[in-house]
């Protein structure tokens, strides 16, 4: 099984758990860099779309499971299609035995994809090609406030790197996968669910959903749009802190 590309986000105090950070499609993995930074936790981000692998949600976790293994304590954060994959990986990781997920935050998501846009028009605009205007308005939906340099760039341009087959193949996995059903399954550990009050992507009630679903889960509302960590890491950092 193929090793997922891993950014070193943080250093942090190295006695705590570690951040795992898993973007949503399309969605640089550094987004979630200043956030990290303020947390004082040591954190990575799995570019989970790189490095080649099935795509499909439930591979991918199993792909993340395996990456998990090697660290004693860890807290799990998912943005956007992130959020998904954080779901299917604690679950897997539970099942697997000794698990070394101690928290979760999800992020600008929902249970499914139930009133989150039309799945297959992005499919055709993907399979059209990686446009600027594409990448344009790809970056619009992501932030209420875009982000300053050198980020803006990156995030402009990471879709660029990605193989767009892979991209669909993930879109069409997400679009099929319900996890409503399995959220009271999710095993007792501290859960933040994030949501941005400005989300085109998302709305409150996906987050209440999730918030609802999940035993214990807090629900944090941010003045920010899709990409809640990046838009406002000081805000995003407290949560991660709450989950200790």
């Amino acid at each position: 099984m193929s090793k997922m590309h891993t950014i070193r986000l943080s250093e942090g105090d190295v006695d705590r758990p570690t951040l795992v950070c898993l973007p949503g499609a399309m969605c640089s993995p550094r987004v979630f860099e200043q956030a990290a930074l303020r947390s004082g936790l040591p954190a990575v981000a799995l570019a989970w779309l790189e490095g080649g692998g099935a795509c499909d949600l439930q591979s991918v976790a199993e792909r993340v499971c395996d990456e998990l293994a090697e660290r004693p304590s860890v807290i799990l954060v998912g943005h956007s299609m992130g959020t998904p994959i954080a779901i299917l990986t604690a679950l897997l990781s539970a099942r697997r035995g000794n698990s070394p997920i101690k928290g979760l935050v999800l992020s600008n998501s929902g249970a499914n994809t139930r009133g989150h846009g039309d799945i297959a028009s992005l499919v055709a605009r993907i399979e059209q090609g990686w446009s600027e205007a594409f990448r344009e308005a790809f970056t619009a939906r992501c932030f209420h406030s875009l982000p300053a340099e050198p980020l803006l760039e990156e995030v402009r341009g990471y879709p660029c790197r990605l193989d767009r087959h892979a991209v669909i193949q993930a879109l069409l996995s997400q679009q099929a996968i319900d996890c409503a059903p399995l959220l009271a399954s999710l095993p007792r550990v501290p859960t933040a669910i994030v949501h941005g009050v400005h989300d085109p992507a998302r709305t409150l009630a996906h987050a209440q959903e999730l918030a609802a679903g999940i035993s214990g889960a807090t629900l944090h509302v941010l003045d920010t749009g899709h990409t809640s960590c990046a838009e406002d890491p000081a805000a995003f950092a407290e949560v991660l802190r709450a989950t200790l």
